[in-house]
């Protein structure tokens, strides 16, 4: 058997491409298993008999807002505190699968600096009782801001494309009203 007369460098590339597929098949497959339905009856067995369902179901529509706080860095020496404002609104597609829309403005506390926004589409996945996990794609636009220049000059807008992955826990407050904590 005679050895490989490829370039040793194109072997390598060919193994760097499988993790694209894997991670696009795994992502594929927990998706179908997150948004695999989930017979939607009305009576349901419970500890005292048949229950009626509806309390803590993700399915339908949901609203919510956030408040966070924190800093940016422009440059390197550059650390501007500001907050962020967000309004959540979605629908669940299954007990344990939501799809929603994530809107979020960023007003900078510091003068003349300016106001960041952008949105990002989030896909909800709850694994166990309250534990999830998301991920998201968006768009957000950010000030632009030149570093020859005066700290206080503010050049336009920047504008990124990205995505975010994050981890969680829904606590329920009562039947239909839920608050979460997550990363």
């Amino acid at each position: 058997m005679r050895p490989s007369t490829r370039p040793r460098s194109l072997l390598g590339r060919r193994r760097r491409r499988s993790w694209p597929a894997l991670l696009g098949a795994g992502l594929v497959a927990g998706g179908v298993w997150l948004g695999s339905a989930a017979p939607a009856d009305a009576a349901v067995p419970g500890r005292r008999g048949l229950e009626i369902e509806g309390a803590r179901d993700r399915r339908g529509l949901y609203l919510g807002g956030g408040l966070g706080f924190g800093g940016t860095f422009f440059y390197y020496d550059d650390f501007i505190p500001a907050t962020r404002l967000d309004f959540t609104i979605g629908g669940g597609v299954a007990k344990r699968l939501t799809i929603g829309a994530d809107l979020h403005l960023t007003p900078y506390l510091e003068r003349s600096v300016g106001v960041a926004f952008g949105g990002d589409i989030e896909l909800t996945g709850y694994v166990w009782r309250g534990f999830y996990l998301r991920g998201a794609l968006g768009v957000a636009a950010v000030p632009k801001r030149d570093p020859t220049r005066s700290f206080d000059e503010v050049e336009g807008m920047t504008v990124g494309v990205g995505g975010a992955a994050g981890l969680g826990y829904e606590f329920w407050l009562n039947s239909t009203a839920a608050m979460s904590a997550g990363f």
